[in-house]
């Protein structure tokens, strides 16, 4: 087992300096001036030409490339010109509500996913059909557009929603900050008013996220469970007179749920992405609408940060996920000692 994590460590490393090269190259690749974008289509060349010296970009561009990795070796994910912050300041203070976001997404998604894709996979036809229509219907929505429906139906019409602005309202005081998750830091204060109203918040943006990957998981379920259901030791199970729930959730859950840890961790990467467009939407203070900004304005070090968070969280999900792999499937555990 250490002999894997020391791979996964390396192969981790590896795809860092590749989002790196990746990212650094192709920023500058894209036309425009960070230098010109600054200072305004009025600024005199003298003056543009003085702070793109200040900022380094006027240098060759593997130069410019060593001194990023030289600073990333020690820590350093730069300076945002736009913000006259440090990356790594910006980033402390905004994923929290990005990590709290997809992580909700995740949990609601999960908790869709499995019990309508065990339901499929039973006998009742009728519900394998509606869940295949829905299945269908929310994988083709867009995301921003969802976003909207849910906002014009549960805050516009019902009135039931809070309004789309940030993750907790002005009038709520926040909780002492000890890990920047609202709604872990309000229980831990005791602050069951401020949790309230946080979860109010995260609700509608969290299941516009969790809504086309619940109706993605759920066929995966089914196909997964269908596919345990067919081997000889759940028939063996129900020759012995085991009942249907302790066949599902004793033999057959168990190992229907591997694909879905596999793509889980996967996708949670995917909704760490993909959580800007709903950021976008819903004000949401993360990560997503700052990235967003940046690009804009052609600031280099807070999207080169982003990105390398990115690969960072979705190269650990995936090495959890391999680790609950043996903790799940005990051939698996064996096999890798």
């Amino acid at each position: 087992m250490a002999s894997f994590v020391a791979r996964r460590v390396l192969a981790t490393l590896a795809v860092l300096f590749f989002a790196s090269l990746i990212a650094f190259v192709l920023l500058r690749a894209s036309p425009g001036d960070p230098a010109r974008k600054l200072l305004g289509p009025q600024a005199s060349e003298q003056a543009v030409a003085a702070l793109r010296a200040d900022m380094g970009v006027d240098r060759p561009l593997l130069e410019q490339y060593g001194t990023y990795v030289a600073d990333l070796a020690t820590g350093d994910l730069g300076y945002s010109w736009r913000t006259r912050t440090t990356v790594t300041d910006e980033l402390a203070a905004r994923l929290p509500a990005t990590l709290e976001l997809a992580a909700s997404a995740m949990v609601f998604a999960l908790l869709l996913a499995i019990p309508i894709g065990v339901l499929s996979a039973g006998r009742r036809r009728w519900v394998d059909r509606v869940s295949r229509s829905a299945a269908i219907v929310g994988l083709g929505m867009p995301q921003f557009w969802l976003g909207l429906v849910l906002i014009l139906v549960f805050f516009t019409w019902l009135g039931i929603a809070p309004a789309p602005f940030g993750r907790i309202d002005d009038t709520v005081a926040l909780p002492a900050r000890t890990t920047g998750l609202l709604l872990v830091d309000s229980l831990l204060a005791g602050d069951l008013a401020a949790f309230r109203n946080a979860l109010a918040h995260l609700l509608l943006p969290a299941l516009t996220l969790a809504i086309p990957l619940a109706a993605y998981l759920s066929r995966i379920v089914r196909r997964s469970t269908i596919d345990v259901y067919r081997n000889d030791y759940v028939r063996t199970a129900r020759a012995k007179g085991a009942s249907e729930a302790r066949v599902l959730f004793r033999h057959a859950l168990p190992n229907a749920l591997l694909p879905i840890l596999t793509l889980s961790g996967m996708w949670f990467g995917e909704l760490m992405a993909g959580a800007l467009l709903v950021e976008a939407v819903f004000n949401w203070p993360g990560i997503g609408g700052w990235v967003a900004q940046s690009i804009q304005a052609q600031d280099y070090a807070p999207v080169q940060g982003a990105i390398l968070l990115g690969a960072l969280v979705y190269s650990v999900v995936n090495l959890v996920t391999d680790l609950l792999y043996g903790v799940v499937d005990p051939r698996i555990r064996l096999a890798t000692s």
